[in-house]
């Protein structure tokens, strides 16, 4: 049956895009059609919202955003969101974890256009960031706080919701962007992006390669043993709206897509002794869907299904014969329904199945099904000045039986002072992952589910006619039987109680023409309630600085300087190790030489700051890069 699926889902060809915009502060928007979208927000409610009347805390980062950071990675691109904090073993393709107002990457859902990506065969159900190639990205909506009400189990932290570039709605046969990077460590990396639209045909394609030798992750002799990375990505979208205006059928669209990805990464097996050691990491994902939109607006149905596929090989000494293998496999089929009876009021509703598989070399196939429904009431009210939310969800876990969670949310909008209030709350659950079940050495059958509640509430302001935008949101979140790991026992096992609680803060500033700067501060505390002991890798304070300029008398250039910081933590698995803050500083520049042509360049940790985030593994030390794009 599985194969019968895979088969079925690789086969297929489709389109599904979402599309554009950003403000530093928590806000954001997606639409269908990327030329219709304005100021619309989809993830927090899953259908289109003002951006102005959303309750949830959300932040969005464009395609733009993306080209100005002169990002590599998808987890470049977020690590300097409020809220989040990032941490590695050491350079591209090293693993990585995040944590997201003090929630782990296990309790934060990843979608690739729609698509789960996790890799059920981990030690928690996790998507590594740092595989996806950040040329190809279109948009991604940072939402924070329980999510499971829309999202399911794994969305108890938030939700990163990618969406990678398309055609759909430039009216445009072909278009495209090329590029080519060269830098420190013999660092390369080149990609081709394609989009268009033929009548109701819609398409967008992408390749990528990275390669890098790396550097000693190790933290001992530098230059002792380099630990490289080798990335090949690629991408397909095709779809189109084969009914339009027929009966009661406004449209009919079909759209699918797949994805590819390889990783070859060298690392070391601690941060403090070298290892000639390799992982190699496949992923395969697929999905197709149909929408039909009915009754001039009234309805509207999707119905999805959807496969990510991942294996990760071990090797030792470079020997090339594995070592130890991992395999994931999710599966799922959704149906979706939004229904708008009157104006200003939305019901969003549906309901899903999910399979999760997974088999290594030490451990049986073992899977879970979980089916689910849910739905979300929208009303807006006082001449769309106030939003309010309410939803709820249902779902029946094969192992853990069932569970319910609910979410509300109110956003309230003063156009005359530039003023929104947001505000949510919400519950959520994640059921122990596969491998912390039945790991014959790590595994404890008898794990219970983690159940959190939490709530947040902010204002935004806008100043000097939007040139000024300050954002300030508190957040307290309570995690019951919280799963981590003994190191001493080697064994996962539940934590009564912890709670993290901060504020958030963002600001953006167009001081002139010229000059822009934005930036971000978030404190947190992140306890064990029943110790008081501070959880590992959660700074008490982290932040980042941005300043752009770009001077009128020379069109198109633009200078730019960054800057992050974190304060001490503990390491994330010894909760012994103290991990000493940092602060870390990048400049860069981009120039036009003709309308199709862009030169940049940048250097990275410009005062060569010696730091780790994660046992004691390096961090790269002062780096430069230049590339070039194409645009077609």
């Amino acid at each position: 049956m599985r194969n019968t699926i895979r088969t079925w889902l690789y086969s297929s060809v489709g389109l599904g895009a979402l599309a554009l915009t950003i403000t530093t502060s928590p806000m954001v928007a997606l639409a269908d059609d990327p030329q219709n979208l304005g100021k619309m927000v989809i993830s927090a409610n899953r259908t289109e919202t003002p951006v102005d009347q959303v309750g949830s805390s959300v932040s969005i980062i464009t395609a733009e955003d993306i080209e100005k950071k002169q990002a590599i990675t998808a987890l470049d691109v977020i690590k300097d969101a409020p809220g989040l904090n990032v941490y590695s073993n050491g350079g591209y393709g090293k693993s990585t974890g995040l944590f997201m107002r003090g929630m782990g990457y296990k309790n934060i859902l990843v979608l690739i256009d729609g698509v789960e990506v996790a890799d059920p065969s981990g030690s928690q159900t996790t998507y590594d960031l740092t595989h996806l190639q950040a040329n190809n990205i279109e948009r991604i909506e940072i939402l924070r706080g329980n999510q499971s009400t829309l999202y399911g189990s794994d969305a108890m932290g938030g939700v990163i919701s990618i969406t990678t570039k398309s055609g759909k709605g430039s009216g445009k046969l072909y278009s495209g962007t090329a590029g080519m990077e060269y830098g420190t460590y013999n660092t390369r990396k080149g990609y081709v992006n394609a989009q268009g639209e033929f009548n109701d045909i819609y398409y967008g394609a992408s390749v990528s390669a990275l390669n890098t030798d790396g550097f000693d992750i190790s933290n001992t002799t530098p230059g002792k043993e380099n630990d490289g990375y080798k990335n090949q990505s690629m991408d397909l979208k095709v779809g189109s709206d084969v009914i339009k205006d027929v009966g009661v059928l406004d449209r009919l669209n079909i759209e699918g897509l797949v994805r590819y990805m390889r990783g070859d990464t060298d690392y070391d097996g601690s941060g403090t002794q070298d290892g000639l050691k390799e992982i190699r990491n496949t992923q395969k994902s697929g999905k197709f869907s149909v929408r039909a939109d009915m009754f001039q607006g009234l309805l509207s149905n999707t119905l999805s299904a959807s496969q990510a596929i991942s294996r990760r090989d071990y090797y030792e000494d470079h020997v090339r014969s594995s070592t130890g293998f991992y395999d994931g496999e999710k599966t799922k089929y959704e149906y979706l329904g939004t229904l708008k009876p009157i104006e200003d009021h939305t019901i969003v509703f549906g309901a899903d199945h999910e399979r999760e598989h997974m088999k290594t070399a030490s451990i049986s196939p073992q899977e879970v099904t979980n089916d689910g429904i849910f739905g979300n009431y929208q009303i807006t009210l006082l001449e769309k000045a106030l939003t309010m939310t309410v939803g709820a969800r249902q779902d029946n876990h094969e192992t853990f039986g069932e569970k319910t969670t609910y979410r509300t949310t109110i956003g309230y909008n003063i156009q005359s002072t530039g003023t929104h209030f947001h505000t949510s709350y919400g519950t959520g659950f994640r059921a122990p992952s596969l491998f912390e079940l039945y790991s014959p050495i790590y595994g404890v059958k008898t794990l219970k589910p983690e159940e959190s509640r939490g709530y947040d509430f902010g204002i935004e302001q806008s100043l000097f006619d939007g040139r000024l935008t300050l954002d300030t949101t508190f957040f307290n979140s309570r995690l019951s039987d919280e799963i981590a790991y003994d190191s001493t026992r080697k064994k996962y096992y539940n934590i009564a109680s912890s709670r993290t609680f901060g504020l958030e803060n963002t600001a953006t500033a167009q001081i002139s023409d010229e000059w822009e700067v934005s930036g971000g501060y978030t404190y947190q505390q992140a306890r064990d309630n029943t110790t008081g002991k501070v959880l590992a890798t959660r700074p008490h304070h982290t932040g980042s600085l941005r300043v752009s300029y770009s001077p009128d008398d020379v069109s198109g250039l633009n200078l730019w300087t960054k800057a992050r910081f974190a304060t001490w933590s503990y390491d994330s698995y010894a909760n012994k190790t103290f991990t000493g803050g940092y602060t870390v500083w990048d400049f860069g520049a981009s120039y036009p030489i003709t309308e199709w042509a862009k030169v940049y360049g940048r250097v990275e940790n410009l005062t060569d700051k010696l730091f780790h985030t994660k046992g004691e593994y390096a961090e790269t030390g002062r780096a430069g890069y230049v590339g070039m794009t194409l645009n077609f």
